[in-house]
């Protein structure tokens, strides 16, 4: 790609085309650190609850440093982090995994059938999230190698 004309028709397409992934890829990372930040603040706000006597889906003042892994993880995101992205997304199967095992037997059949919609949108995002890293680091690469 190097030795064609800038000005070519083929170079032009290429670099449409890359620059359109490339917003693609930003997009799906926006959504997932947006996420993350959605569910910091849920948590946080249920934790605050919790330590006023509330206790809410079973979480406790503990769950603060679930808050702070939260927003470490949507921060390394934002700065599209490919690790932080596949632990965010691994975390979070792994808390609705718990949740749903629920050992505790806070949550009632109820609201873990009600919360199945939630979990698969945010399943969703930090799936993208994953997505959207690995193709911006890529087509990075593939930038400078042109």
């Amino acid at each position: 790609m190097a030795s064609e004309d800038p000005g070519s028709a083929a170079t032009l397409v290429f670099r449409a085309r890359t620059t359109q992934e490339m917003e693609g890829a930003l997009k799906k990372i926006r959504f997932a650190w947006v996420a993350a930040l959605i569910s910091a603040s849920i948590t946080l706000i249920a934790s605050l609850l919790a330590m006023r006597g509330s206790p809410v889906l079973g979480l406790t003042v503990l769950s603060l440093v679930d808050v702070a892994l939260l927003l470490g993880l949507a921060f390394g995101i934002w700065r599209k982090s490919r690790t932080c992205a596949v632990i965010m997304l691994l975390y979070f199967v792994a808390s609705k995994i718990l949740q749903f095992s629920d050992p505790t037997g806070s949550l009632s059949q109820a609201a873990r059938v009600g919360s199945i919609p939630m979990t698969l949108i945010f399943l969703y995002l930090y799936w993208q999230g994953v997505a959207g890293t690995f193709a911006f680091h890529r087509l990075q690469r593939d930038s400078t190698a042109a």
